[in-house]
């Protein structure tokens, strides 16, 4: 069982760690003269609220953090992260910018993810 559990941990320590690679690649490539798939006012405060509710997700799974106040901790590092990519936006990038609203639908996703997190597994 404990193996089990290992394996399973390390599978989400390698998912955790591939999708906070993918949403920084995806927040610092240049997006200029990407077509729209779809016309959905503020749809990337969408994406970067399901990023970070996927990105809670698998960084509780990894680190096999179940009491509260290590999720919150685990919320704020997640914002931080955020934080530290709108930043290299604005210092990296021509033609993207850190927007303070994608740091907010980031902290949404999180919580959100803790808060609907603790009501399924109960």
């Amino acid at each position: 069982m404990k193996i089990t559990q290992h394996l399973l941990e390390r599978k989400f320590l390698y998912l955790a760690v591939l999708w906070s690679v993918i949403i920084l690649y995806l927040c610092l490539v240049s997006i200029k003269g990407t077509p729209s798939l779809v016309s959905i006012p503020n749809k990337d405060k969408i994406v970067h609220f399901i990023f970070y509710f996927v990105l809670f997700y698998f960084w509780k799974k990894a680190l096999n953090v179940y009491e509260f106040k290590r999720q919150l901790k685990l919320v704020l590092i997640l914002v931080v992260y955020g934080i530290i990519i709108e930043v290299f936006q604005w210092m990296f990038t021509k033609d993207r910018h850190a927007d303070i609203y994608d740091v907010i639908a980031n902290a949404l996703g999180a919580v959100t993810a803790l808060v609907f997190l603790r009501f399924v597994n109960k």
